[in-house]
């Protein structure tokens, strides 16, 4: 048996499918079925809702790794205050981007809402010294 030969074959295969055109028509494509489908449950596209939900799910990390950081005894505030910057920059940017981008979607809205809540009551904490 030829090792060499089953792995040139795996190359040329996937040389020759990897190929992957960069206009988007199948995107395209998608969003209109989907709203002539649904027009009135997808108000915006699906790129912009998932830009929120990517937005929404950094922030989240960011309050996961803060909560970490506020458990090591080891982390003084001053270590911890550039995270504490870094989450209410992102939160003002989801919220701003989220305005025009869910304007319809209640349930997206909600979350944007709920998350935005949640980190500004922690960092109102951490600002008002609950972690002195």
């Amino acid at each position: 048996m030829d090792i060499n030969k089953i792995g040139n074959s795996f190359q040329a295969k996937l040389s020759s499918t990897a190929r992957v055109d960069d206009d988007h028509q199948f995107k395209q494509i998608f969003d209109q079925k989907l709203n002539e489908l649904h027009p009135t449950t997808n108000p915006c596209p699906v790129d912009s809702k998932s830009d929120v939900i990517v937005q929404s799910e950094k922030i989240l990390n960011l309050l996961d790794r803060y909560a970490g950081e506020l458990a090591d005894p080891a982390r003084t505030l001053k270590d911890i205050r550039p995270l504490v910057d870094s989450i209410e920059k992102e939160v003002t940017l989801m919220e701003s981007e989220a305005v025009n981008k869910v304007k319809n979607d209640k349930t997206l809205d909600r979350l944007v809402k709920d998350l935005a809540v949640t980190a500004k009551v922690a960092m109102y904490k951490f600002h008002r010294g609950d972690y002195i």
